[in-house]
């Protein structure tokens, strides 16, 4: 390794044998062969890269492509059938959450075991226990069992004991948007601070807009390989561009309708800042499918959400896609625009789009909210509507082009 990088892949590799039975090892012998290799799978080819202390490297592809392999790999829970792994410092995983828990044990218990693997010796584990227990919010059932903690508890135990031994790297397998609303903030706050404080971090996530916030390079693996590897400004947009041409039959990029709407507001002010309820009309009429006229038709999108003593302005962003998932374009509203007009912290706002500069077609609109420097969604519905749009031009593509031909001078058109 060299003597800058935290982390360094050397030609590393994760083959695992057969599964050998009883006569397959009897043939075997028989063969005068020690080992089979026939039939082995290759979960990950010979990778080599390094990461350097505070750098952040994004770990992208579909499910199967090695990713989980790679990260197990870095976190020293798998060994590599061939080349080398070689990390420096401290190093916290969170891969499977929870998955090092004594269930018979108490969650105090687990603190102390949990921490142990990642190197923290008991005396600062006692030192930094108020502070874990704090962030976890588990302090009622901190002496009970961990086999009658719900998933989402031990999610927030492990979660909190992992980010608190001052890791110099940190390896995250779709852990950012675990646990409710509230922690999954504090979560995200937390890891933020760390990578700001110069941990290294390597993020897996089906959610491109992790990726796209945390990290400065981006790998791209398929099928055990590398794709791409890369400033992530270049990577993502390929890889986005591969999941667009999937044409629905593999990946999203992100969840889809992971919040919901109730029909009522709250009585009140909530923790989180939180959708309440929203309409989509197009030419005054309001619902869930609308028709319209290509670069006639107004767009008319009403949010109504509730803002929190924590979020007391956040921002609300509408996003239109293509059937396939393409984002065509975005509008977030500006920072303070958001301001609520009761107590119980409900506003609202409107988004007005007139002559609606997009082609014939079908699209759906997505909303988002956002906390107020836009790093965090709340909650999304993305669909939340689908418009179809008629026109009888010749024009190409989703997006108008706004602008005007005119003919040259003659002057610069002679030249």
């Amino acid at each position: 390794m060299s003597s800058d990088a935290i982390l360094r892949f050397a030609e590393a590799g994760k083959t695992y044998p057969p599964q050998r039975t009883p006569l397959r090892q009897l043939w075997s012998h028989l063969r005068g062969h020690g080992r089979d290799s026939l039939g082995g799978y290759t979960a990950l080819q010979s990778l080599s890269f390094d990461v350097f202390p505070g750098q952040s490297l994004g770990i992208v592809g579909l499910n199967g492509a090695g990713k989980s392999t790679l990260l197990q790999l870095a976190a020293g829970t798998l060994t590599p059938s061939h080349g080398q792994v070689r990390a420096g410092g401290r190093i916290a995983a969170l891969l499977e959450l929870g998955s090092g828990f004594n269930p018979e044990a108490t969650g105090r218990e687990n603190i102390y075991l949990y921490a142990a693997t990642m190197g923290m010796s008991r005396p600062l584990v006692e030192q930094r226990l108020e502070d874990i227990v704090e962030f976890s919010g588990l302090r009622d059932a901190l002496d009970m069992p961990v086999k009658t903690y719900s998933s989402g508890m031990q999610v927030r135990l492990a979660f909190s004991v992992a980010t608190s031994v001052d890791p110099d790297i940190l390896i995250v397998d779709e852990a950012l948007s675990v646990g409710d609303g509230v922690f999954a903030k504090r979560s995200f706050d937390r890891v933020m601070q760390l990578r700001e404080r110069g941990t290294a971090l390597l993020l897996c996530s089906h959610a491109l807009f992790h990726i796209d916030l945390f990290c400065e390079r981006t790998l791209w693996l398929d099928r055990g390989t590398i794709r791409a590897f890369g400033p992530t400004s270049e990577v993502l947009p390929r890889y986005q561009e591969f999941l667009d041409g999937l044409n629905g039959g593999g990946e999203v990029a992100e969840p889809l309708a992971a919040a919901a709407l109730p029909g009522v507001e709250a009585a009140q002010r909530p923790e989180l800042a939180r959708l309440v309820r929203a309409e989509v009309r197009l030419d005054g009429v309001a619902g869930k499918h609308l028709k319209g006229i290509s670069q006639q038709s107004l767009l008319e999108v009403d949010v109504h959400l509730q803002v929190s003593q924590e979020e007391p302005q956040p921002r609300a962003a509408l996003v239109i896609s293509s059937e396939t998932g393409k984002i065509i374009g975005s509008t977030f509203c500006d920072e303070g625009a958001v301001q609520a007009h009761d107590a119980q912290g409900n506003a609202s706002i409107r988004f007005t789009l007139a002559q609606l500069p997009l082609n014939k077609g079908r699209y759906r609109v997505g909303i988002y909210l956002l906390s107020a420097d836009g790093r965090f969604v709340y909650e999304w519905l993305d669909p939340y509507a689908h418009i179809d749009l008629q026109s009888a031009s010749v024009h190409q593509g989703p997006w108008l082009m706004p602008g005007q031909w005119a003919p040259l001078p003659q002057d610069a058109a002679a030249g």
